[in-house]
């Protein structure tokens, strides 16, 4: 985790978007999070991304997402990953 490379996501903050202005640093390194010393808000490391509240390891949703864009059935995704329901992706 390296906090020089994220940016405040918060829409309302003065310091959002500057990448390197020394306004972030590293809130819990465990769960991945962020604070800015501007706002005084913290994020986690995937906010604004897709796999922001993915539950599942990021390998498998990068696979999963991967089938559906090239038109594999959603039966057959479930049926290989052994999804009895799609939101239990873990």
């Amino acid at each position: 985790m390296n906090p020089h490379e994220q940016f405040c996501p918060n829409e309302v903050c003065e310091a959002r978007g500057k990448i390197g202005a020394g306004n972030i640093w590293c809130h819990s390194q465990k769960d991945q999070r962020y604070k800015c010393k501007v706002c005084d808000k913290t994020f986690t490391a995937t906010a604004g991304t897709p796999l922001y509240r993915v539950k599942a390891s990021h390998e498998r949703f990068v696979i999963v997402v991967t089938l559906l864009a090239f038109g594999c059935p959603v039966q057959a995704v479930v049926m290989a990953f052994g999804l009895g329901n799609f939101w239990q992706l873990a």
